[in-house]
């Protein structure tokens, strides 16, 4: 009986409902994607400002850039110009192009110094000696950076005609100006330079006489290596350079050190290669003293800023 009373008690108690589901945040996935949206469309808008400001990237075409425009505008086209990677053209395409960049460098003249240093650079990535008339003006001209500009220009054109006009300016009074002709008369590989940059080993400015010292070992020359070895060592002032800059002279050095596969050089060069810190260092050490180092970098400024 008292079994039937609990049976229907218990049938008569109202069910508890199950525990509701918590709701869903419906604005939660917007919230997401909000960051994501945004960063997409400040994308296609920077894509959309560099499609309209260069639309045209050839090199004929950024020429014809240059000569139509004017101030900023004008100076972006010249340096776009000197960062293609290649300028290889079609004969007739090749001698309009170059021809382009030489009539623009001396119309420039006494204008925007920013698009002369490009042009220069440019016509010395080229590495045409049909360019060597217009860069030995470039030389004289009256703002340092572009005379520096032009001077690597030659030097990476190779030309020996240019070795008096180099020659000359490793007694001008800005450094950085000595400092890239000295450099720049090791890329022509003319031993006439052997003795002017013997005598600028003795310059009181260090990166002259570091880039004279590295000039002297691309010609062959042994009197560069009391200038060169504590360097190779890694004995450079404090302060002098960023470690950085330290590191790439001292690959600059070592390349250049590859001339001298024996003695001194030689000694230094395996210390080097099985004891310095730098991984970097000591691989380019080992080439060298296997012949296979590559040439020292292209420009003086990769070595030690010009100013």
């Amino acid at each position: 009986m008292l079994d039937d009373v609990f049976k229907e008690r218990r049938e008569e108690a109202p069910e508890t409902p199950p525990p509701a589901a918590p709701r869903r945040n419906r604005f939660l996935p917007t919230f997401l994607l909000l960051p994501l949206l945004l960063m997409i469309l400040l994308g296609l808008i920077v894509y959309l400002f560099g499609w309209l400001s260069f639309d045209r990237t050839g090199a004929l075409d950024l020429v014809d850039e240059i000569r139509a425009s004017s101030g900023e505008r004008r100076a972006l086209a010249a340096f776009e110009l000197s960062r293609l990677e290649s300028y290889s053209l079609p004969g007739t395409d090749h001698d309009r192009f170059l021809r382009g960049i030489e009539e623009l460098l001396r119309e420039e003249a006494g204008r925007d110094a920013r698009v002369r240093r490009s042009l220069a650079l440019t016509l010395g990535r080229t590495g045409d000696r049909s360019s060597l008339a217009v860069l030995l003006e470039a030389a004289e001209d009256s703002d340092p950076e572009t005379e520096i500009y032009a001077l690597w220009a030659l030097g990476n054109l190779g030309d020996s005609g240019a070795l008096a006009m180099l020659t000359s300016h490793l007694e001008h009074e800005d450094a950085g100006i000595r400092k890239m002709a000295a450099f720049a008369l090791g890329q022509l590989g003319d031993t006439r330079a052997i003795r002017p940059l013997r005598v600028a080993l003795q310059d009181a400015t260090p990166d002259v006489t570091w880039n004279a010292a590295v000039a002297l070992a691309r010609l062959g020359d042994e009197t560069c290596l009391p200038t060169l070895l504590p360097l190779l060592a890694g004995k450079i002032p404090r302060g002098m350079l960023s470690v950085t800059q330290e590191e790439d002279l001292r690959v600059t050095v070592i390349r250049s050190a590859r001339s001298f596969r024996l003695g001194p050089a030689r000694q230094a060069l395996e210390r080097v290669a099985s004891s310095d810190p730098s991984a970097r260092l000591r691989s380019e050490a080992r080439l060298a003293l296997e012949g296979k180092s590559p040439p020292p970098f292209g420009a003086a400024r990769e070595v030690a800023s010009p100013r």
